[in-house]
């Protein structure tokens, strides 16, 4: 089941920087993460109607909480909807594979967790893909401030993952994704009135946009995000932050067919990124949910 939840989150994240992109046309930036935030917690709300989970928070969870709203669900849904209006799906999808590489550093510190050798072989040779990514951005004459803002939601979603798996995990995976979609969309809404909309917007992409924003929401946010979490939960924010290796290569293919051009660099960064993520994956050990999981109660 995790490698089928695994697929289904790269199938669905691939195609949801073109979807950005489709909406960019209408809506601004900023306003098309607020509304695809604010679907995918209405999604997920319907779903905690049904399922009542336990709730499962404390009030010493409230730091963590703010740091995770804001560095996992606000910074990257204001920042990457701006990139690709300006730069195009493929290429902003293909920068989100620094993500493991991130998590793989960050995890020795903040979890104890030191990587089996086949895994830091993965994540470091899928490196030399990544340099080979960066290198066709500055071909392409993207300044060096937006490739280090596309950098730093990577670096946000890999410090967010491991902060769930090691302070969070006592909070149900619905819950936790509910609650951080739900403040978030509040924060990105009122962001959104100094977020001017592109003038004028094309009178034809007006229902592709607004298309785009409704699967934006229900499925590219509220349940892959759930599931997401889910991942980290069960098998470690590794496991699920190399997602973002296989990401790029679904967004260089919706980039290409909806005529973007796809360069010769771009598909050797892919075909180094690719096999590094099978390294990685297969064969992966499930770890232990430890430091976090006692009973939930008020503190």
């Amino acid at each position: 089941m995790p490698y089928v939840l695994f697929l289904l989150i790269c199938v669905i994240w691939s195609g949801s920087f073109l979807m950005m992109k489709k909406a960019a046309l209408v809506f601004s930036p900023i306003s098309v993460g607020a509304w695809r935030v604010a679907g995918g917690a209405a999604v997920l709300l319907v779903l905690w109607l049904i399922q009542r989970p336990p709730v499962g928070w404390r009030r010493r969870d409230l730091w963590s909480l703010a740091f995770i709203i804001l560095a996992g669900y606000t910074w990257p849904y204001c920042v990457q909807p701006w990139l690709i209006s300006q730069h195009g799906s493929a290429f902003i999808g293909m920068t989100v594979s620094f993500t493991p590489l991130f998590t793989m550093l960050a995890s020795v510190p903040l979890l104890g967790v030191v990587p089996h050798p086949r895994q830091a072989i993965g994540v470091l040779g899928s490196l030399g893909g990544l340099l080979l990514l960066m290198s066709e951005g500055f071909s392409r004459q993207i300044p060096a401030t937006h490739l280090l803002l596309a950098t730093s939601v990577s670096l946000g979603y890999a410090l967010v993952n491991i902060w769930v798996r090691r302070r969070m995990t006592h909070v149900p995976p619905l819950m936790m994704s509910l609650v951080s979609l739900g403040i978030a969309s509040v924060i990105l809404h009122v962001l959104s009135f100094w977020s001017p909309a592109p003038t004028p917007p094309s009178p034809t992409a007006f229902w592709p946009a607004v298309i785009s924003l409704l699967v934006l929401g229900v499925a590219g946010t509220g349940l892959a995000m759930f599931w997401f979490n889910k991942l980290i939960h069960d098998r470690g924010p590794l496991f699920a932050g190399m997602v973002t290796n296989l990401v790029p290569a679904g967004a260089v293919i919706w980039g290409w067919l909806d005529g973007e051009h796809v360069t010769t660099r771009q598909v050797a960064a892919l075909a180094i990124i690719l096999p590094m993520v099978a390294l990685v994956q297969f064969g992966a050990p499930r770890l232990p949910v430890t430091g976090s999981n006692e009973p939930a109660t008020g503190a």
